[in-house]
């Protein structure tokens, strides 16, 4: 098969993902998060998850879990989280992996979150390191729609 016969398979099924979410939209979640910069580490660990956020395509209804929304109902000061960051963290997460439970029928849309250096797999890594269990999503679930965009405009 020659380069522009697969460029054009590629570019065919990626369009047909798009309109299958078009139409479809009760059946996808959007997911982006944040986390501590990769360049400014102490002693090489993994970047800590600051926040995160998941939003349902069908109504735009978005849930947010962050640091900051545990520590403000802890009661705990913008100033004081470096000192409670793994149990702010710890808490975070616990709360975004019970909204996973509750949606491993969906689809999640995400834009470069394929590894563990950013992505689903380093929000896992985190929860284990902070002694959770994470709840893992099916890799067939997960749509990367930055690949998506490349397969069909090209780079």
């Amino acid at each position: 098969m020659s380069k522009a016969s697969q460029r054009n398979k590629k570019r065919k099924k990626a369009k047909e993902i798009i309109e299958n979410i078009s139409d479809n939209l009760s059946e996808y979640l959007i997911i982006h998060y944040s986390c501590e910069s990769f360049f400014n580490l102490p002693q090489g660990n993994t970047p800590r998850i600051t926040s995160i956020a998941v939003r349902y395509l069908r109504n735009a209804q978005s849930h947010s879990f962050s640091i900051h929304k545990i520590a403000e109902l802890k009661g705990i000061l913008p100033s004081q989280i470096n000192q409670h960051y793994n149990q702010l963290e710890k808490e975070m997460l616990d709360e975004y992996f019970e909204f996973v439970k509750k949606h491993l029928d969906k689809n999640w849309i995400h834009i470069n979150m394929r590894n563990i250096n950013f992505g689903f797999e380093a929000i896992n890594h985190r929860y284990k390191v902070l002694g959770g269990n994470p709840t893992q999503i099916n890799d067939n679930l997960k749509i990367d729609l930055a690949r998506l965009l490349i397969d069909i405009y090209g780079k």
